[in-house]
């Protein structure tokens, strides 16, 4: 252990009846059944929390606990709930050289009721001899209150004299209950002390602390419980205080006499003045806080109705229950009669889809009039929030009408193509949903392909069935998706992009997956839009452009997205008349370190792993089971490069007999529609294209890039969309000779197809900061590269919709990225709790919702506190799993949180040192269960960082979802399954291995052997940093380890709510707070508060694509990648020379980018973008006339060297010309210079190491113990007195 550690050595036990579930002596032999408890996950997430309160406060053992002879004091038992006593001073001598820091300013001496206070100077000798000294609450009571009653409690633990079993006498902690009652008044003395364990305040002891203020009719009352003892030369615990408590009536016990610290349905003057304040005030207005923590936690217990709590009490591990918010359908419910199920909707004619939608509209109808009600009994602080927000609400139904009536009017002009479109989405996410659930399933390598198809046709219309808010959002975004020309699609600001606003684990994914195949058969039904130069096809190219900012968030929406893919595919397979003879495909578009940018990198790939027998690093298969049917899938053996066409084939393996896949070789010539290589990519212009934003960076850099937007002339039926500077990679010609099977072809002309008709936003928080302003500048190009001319006349361009489960501000972020007016949905309306399309419901075992739980350990240094409640948290779970099995899987995996891969780092270490020695150790001597079973065995430990390869993401993903199995990992069968091993091990010895009389393992040992070797191991613990908090969805989660407050609210919302995704497996988040931050300190204090309103706590977002700084970094970039792409003229990288840019075309760019930063930014925004264009383009022009042709990029093209007119990042400065290659790249990199020979780790000078003992030499107790806080010996063989390491 090292020198800083809480508790010195691991090692140790404790007298204390065993809990179920518990290692017996023997272990039991393996044919014997095990007997599990009958419990429910929601059951166990309640036993284990109070296992790990138990340990973590205390008291273990009962209110009159005795510890075990040898083992140290209280304080290194437990870790929260403790106050210390007022530091004994030292002498003159000992401070003469004190070297003081005066830039610190933290102290652990407690000073009456200023215990608490920070002084001005830190000296080195006090460092690691911190602590609280006091802790309380602040709340309020009306000014008629004249008197409470409150309650003191704690522990106090004293040593005594015991005889052990010998005989001999042993000195032992034992615990003794302290409670004091007492009256405070209130209409005395402002200030002012009452003494609790002595009877004059002149006396060192405990005591409580008083302040009162009076103002405006209401009194202020701050109770401190303060530890003034001194602390003794010896046996120092004796003078702090544990498991303290306060509790705070009135005097006869029950009056709800504390009033809510603020009442938005009283305070008449609120120190609110912004709109979407006052309605996040009117949203949240029952929701209200009553007192605040010193130090500490506090609960209210409170009446709703009368706005009022009667009982206030401090609490050392705060918890709160977020509820589940849910969409209630069926009998009694204001949908019931909506039509849900999509296979209904697939087939439903006009009427029966008005008969079946209209409840949907006539619920919410009904609805929003009760809210019209409600407004009048608001105060007036909050009607116009009310009304306005009421307003947003009827405009929304007005929209899901409108979706409602096209589909069900025959009189619509657009009705037929809608119907069957809406019926072709509808089909293709009841396949989806089917597929993704029976691939799901097969993930356990024992299922096959007919159990799992037989347990989901089991499920019926339930597994395929929408959620309201799902439908609703569909039905509201038709009409635009439908008819370019609608309003929320014109090329100017008044366009509409719909957010989707939704608690994660909500659904939508899938709200967005249907309106992306009803775009896909709309596009298709509509064929060619237009004429001639101004023609638009709709029969290829891409329909949907989906937006991740996460490599991790795309690479598993990626798996769900291809499901869709595949299933539109089949359905266009059995249609060809209807949908097309271009299948429907989807690409990653996600960069080099993900996916190859090249055929031929992706050809090296899959020989490499073909000659390994294994493609672990073959990232060009993105998917490791087939999306359709579950199969999983190899790179060696399922890729096949196809020279001749330069595609990187994908067949699944499932190709035999009834159930053999549509997409294997034996269904399929081309098999998954799935391209992961962006030459591909770009050939092809695949129907759905998920890429990262950053991949947008590569438009100034890539021609052929404008593909994707539509910009098309050539066909060549061998390699796809032409592109001259592609060809000269493809070598693709106009005309292609017969080869091998290949027949000969001629490139044939194409009219422009139709750029993208949606645009998916996922996450939105995350487009913000640097990052946000850089995609809101380029997003000017886009805009531009997907406008186009409508037959009616009108420049158009796509639908945008985004999602996001956190947002503040989200108006004028939208307004910064997309230049756009914002409509979110569902619309909050009166209350946070209820927008009709879902509704937070009590939490229930059905509906368990997720459970927080803080904790502040003071004093405590923090990687001790880490390595203290990841023991208990592993030990908890694990004994819980002994004692009822499955239902306590959730619980058997820690989720590790991090604000920082330095901060995960050093807990990595911890997993394979200290805490796996605890763990080891401190089983059994808890009366707990082993985690850790034999001498060699280690933790699991899964690390989900920036560290983890492209490659490896899916596989470490479908590894998590991996549960422990009741049949092999109780600690009993674990033992039993050592004991087997070595059984037969020593049976074995000398023995041939062909040998008839060789002994055989027990199936359940070869079936733990199998497990290892097939790595299939169940993960202990998932160390993640901020690429966990968006898109990770592992079923099976169940708890998590926040360490430190997150930097932000929606970060901590979007991570925490990773774990409880499945009702089936309630959530259990703990947040360990820093106790030395103020941030964490003020959030643990006001936790139940805090956690009820965190969503209204999001901080809002910074979007400024039209600062100077912003514009000097990325005005270069987004000109050229619109330029370059717009015009086929201009695209290739030899055209840089020929660029016109007096352009007619280029002035009309110039003045709509203009135009949009004078929106956005204003007049200086775009005076200073008018004049770094003029500035670029007389770069650009001074350029052309070198004697050197000018390309976009420095190159040889046809024997001809063309002179580069961008430059990358790191060549050079950064200059008007540099343009980075990602959308992160903005600034050069910064190198600093540390000392070297390790200085920069070098502590305070003469700063002792953190410990709750004394320093070296300072001790006089004679008696203190030799054991840890277990009762173990940590004295070296060579005896001596423990002390300071």
């Amino acid at each position: 252990m090292g020198s800083d550690a809480l508790f010195p050595d691991p090692r140790g036990e404790q007298d204390k009846p065993r809990t179920s579930g518990a290692v017996p002596e023997t272990p039991a032999p393996l044919d014997t059944p095990q007997t599990f408890g009958d419990s429910t996950s929601f059951a166990v997430r309640d036993e284990f929390q109070s296992l790990v309160e138990r340990d973590l406060l205390g008291p273990w053992d009962g209110a009159a606990e005795e510890f075990r002879p040898r083992a140290m004091g209280p304080r290194e038992r437990y870790l929260v709930g403790m106050l210390g006593p007022k530091a004994a001073p030292k002498t003159t001598a000992e401070t003469a050289d004190s070297v003081t820091d005066t830039d610190v300013g933290v102290h652990g001496d407690a000073k009456g009721e200023d215990g608490a206070e920070l002084p001005e100077i830190l000296t080195p000798q006090a460092l690691g001899r911190l602590w609280a000294s006091s802790m309380g609450l602040y709340f309020r009571v009306g000014a008629d209150t004249d008197v409470l009653a409150v309650t003191a409690s704690w522990g106090r633990y004293f040593t005594h004299e015991t005889e052990d079993t010998e005989g001999r006498k042993r000195t032992v902690w034992a615990r003794e209950p302290v409670e004091f009652e007492r009256e405070l008044r209130l209409d005395g003395e402002q200030d002012y002390q009452v003494p609790l364990t002595t009877a004059d305040l002149s006396e060192p002891g405990v005591y409580l602390s008083v302040a009162i203020r009076t103002h405006d009719q209401r009194r202020t009352v701050n109770v401190t419980l303060v530890n003034g003892q001194q602390e003794p030369q010896s046996k120092a615990d004796v003078a702090w205080i544990f498991q303290t408590k306060l509790t705070v009536t009135a005097l006869d016990g029950g009056s709800p006499v504390f009033l809510p610290i603020d009442d938005p349905m009283t305070d008449a003057n609120p120190a609110v003045e912004d709109r979407e304040d006052l309605h996040l005030r009117l949203l949240y207005r029952d929701q209200l806080k009553f007192a605040t923590g010193q130090n500490v936690a506090v609960h209210a217990h409170a009446d709703r109705r009368l706005r009022r709590a009667h009982k206030l009490e401090t609490q050392w591990l705060p918890t709160y229950n977020v509820p589940a918010t849910i969409a209630q359908v069926g009998p009694g419910t204001p949908l019931e009669g909506t039509e849900l199920s999509m296979d209904a909707l697939a087939e439903a004619s006009p009427e029966q889809l008005r008969a079946g939608l209209t409840p949907l509209i006539d619920g919410y109808t009904g609805w929003l009039n009760e809210r019209e009600t409600d407004i009048a009994t608001l105060p007036d602080t909050l009607q116009e929030a009310a009304e306005a927000a009421l307003f947003r609400a009827r405009t929304a139904h007005r929209r899901i009408s409108a979706g409602i009536t096209l589909l069900t009017d025959p009189g619509h002009p657009r009705h037929a193509e809608s119907l069957q479109a809406f019926h072709f989405a509808n089909r293709a996410m009841a396949l989806q949903r089917r597929h993704t659930e029976l691939s799901r399933l097969r993930e356990n390598p024992d299922v096959s392909y007919a159990e799992a198809d037989a347990q989901v046709q089991a499920l019926g219309a339930k597994v395929a069935s929408w959620r309201p808010f799902q439908l609703a959002f569909v039905l509201l975004n038709l009409p635009s998706i439908t008819d370019p020309d609608h309003p929320e699609r014109a090329a100017d600001p008044d366009a509409t992009v719909d957010l989707l606003f939704f608690p994660t684990g909500g659904g939508k994914t899938e709200a967005y997956l249907g309106l992306t195949a009803y775009t896909f058969a709309i596009r298709r039904r509509q064929g060619v839009v237009g004429t001639a130069e101004a023609a638009r096809s709709g029969m290829a190219g891409v329909a949907v452009l989906m937006r991740y900012t996460l490599r991790l968030l795309t690479a598993q929406q990626f798996q769900r997205a291809a499901a869709l893919v595949c299933a539109a595919e089949v359905i266009r397979r059995e249609d060809v008349p209807s949908w097309g003879t271009e299948p429907f495909r989807i690409g990653l578009w996600v960069g080099g370190s993900v996916s190859p940018n090249y055929f031929d990198q992706a050809r090296d790939q899959i020989a490499e792993a073909r000659e390994a027998g294994q493609g672990k690093r073959a990232n060009v298969l993105q998917t490791l089971s087939c999306p359709w049917c579950g199969t999983k899938l190899e790179a060696h053996r399922d890729l096949y490069p196809d020279e001749d066409t330069r595609r990187i084939l994908l067949h699944c393996p499932n190709a035999e007999g009834a159930m053999a896949c549509p997409f294997s070789r034996t269904q399929s010539d081309e098999g998954l529609p799935i391209l992961t290589v962006d030459e591909e990519i770009y050939r092809y212009a695949p129907s759905l294209v998920i890429a990262t934003v950053d991949k947008l960076a590569q438009l100034p850099w890539r021609g052929y890039a404008g593909i994707l937007f539509g910009r098309v002339r050539e066909y060549c039926p061998r390699h796809g969309y032409r592109h001259d500077d592609l060809d000269e990679r493809t070598q693709c010609k106009a005309k292609h000779n017969k080869k091998n099977k290949l027949p000969a072809v001629v490139s044939q002309p194409v009219p422009r197809l139709r750029p993208p008709d949606l645009i998916i936003q996922d996450e939105l928080h995350l487009i913000s900061g640097s990052l946000g302003t850089t995609v809101g500048l380029f997003e000017a190009a886009v805009d531009e590269l997907c406008t186009w001319t409508t037959p009616g006349g009108n420049e158009v361009g796509p639908k945008v919709v985004a999602s996001t489960a956190t947002t503040k501000r989200a108006r004028e972020q939208v307004r910064g990225v997309f230049g756009r007016d914002l409509e979110i949905f569902p619309p909050q309306v009166t209350d946070v709790a209820d927008t009709f399309f879902s509704k937070q419901v009590p939490v229930s075992e059905t509906n368990p919702g997720r459970r927080y739980l803080g904790i502040c350990a003071h004093g405590v240094r923090l990687k001790s506190a880490e390595i203290r409640l990841s023991e208990i948290l592993l030990l908890a779970g694990q004994t819980m799993f002994d004692s009822y099995g499955a239902p306590a899987d959730p619980y058997m995996t820690l989720v590790g949180y991090f604000s920082s891969t330095r901060e995960l780092a050093g807990m990595r270490r911890f997993l394979d040192d200290d805490v796996a020695t605890r763990v080891r150790r401190h089983g059994r001597s808890k009366g707990l269960s082993d985690r850790i079973v034999g001498s060699t065995a280690m933790l699991t430990v899964q690390e989900l960082t920036s560290r983890i390869s492209s490659g490896d993401i899916s596989d470490v993903l479908k590894r998590l979802e991996i549960g422990f199995d009741p049949d092999i990992d109780t600690t009993a069968r674990r033992h039993a399954i050592n004991q087997n091993r070595s059984d037969v091990f020593g049976a074995n010895r000398g023995k041939s291995l062909r040998s008839k009389d060789r002994l055989e393992p027990h199936p359940l040992a070869q079936r733990m052997t199998e497990r290892r070797q097939g790595d299939r191991v169940p993960v202990d613990v998932v160390l993640a940093t901020s690429m966990l908090q968006v898109g990770v969805d592992v079923s099976r989660f169940g708890l998590m380890v926040v360490t430190g407050q997150p930097k932000n609210t929606a970060e901590y919302i979007q991570a925490s709510s990773r774990v409880g995704r499945d009702a089936r497996r309630p959530g259990l988040v703990v947040t360990l707070y820093n106790w030395s931050r103020p941030r964490d300190l003020a959030h643990f204090e006001d936790f139940e508060h805090y956690h009820a309103t965190f969503y209204r706590q999001v901080e809002a977002l910074s979007v400024t694509p039209y600062t100077r700084r912003s514009l000097d970094r990325g005005t270069t970039a987004a000109f050229v990648a619109a330029v370059r792409n717009m015009a086929e003229r201009n695209s290739r990288n030899t055209d840089a020379h020929d660029v016109d840019l007096d352009d007619t075309m280029i002035d009309r760019l110039t003045a709509r980018m203009l135009a949009r930063a004078e929106r956005i930014g204003g007049e200086r925004g775009r005076d200073y973008l008018s004049e770094r264009i003029k500035r670029f383009a007389d770069i650009w022009t001074q350029a052309k006339t070198a004697a050197t042709r000018l390309g976009y990029e420095k190159a040889t093209f046809r024997k001809q060297h063309l002179l580069g007119l961008l430059t990358k990042p790191g060549e050079g400065k950064w200059r008007d010309t540099t343009v980075g290659l990602s959308m992160r790249e903005t600034e050069n990199e910064i190198n600093l210079l540390l000392p070297g020979g390790g200085e920069f780790f070098d502590p305070q000078y003469n700063a002792p190491d953190w410990s709750f003992s004394p320093p070296d030499g300072e001790s006089t107790d004679d008696d203190a113990p030799e054991g840890d806080e277990m009762g173990d010996s940590a004295l070296p063989e060579t005896g001596g007195r423990r002390g300071t390491k």
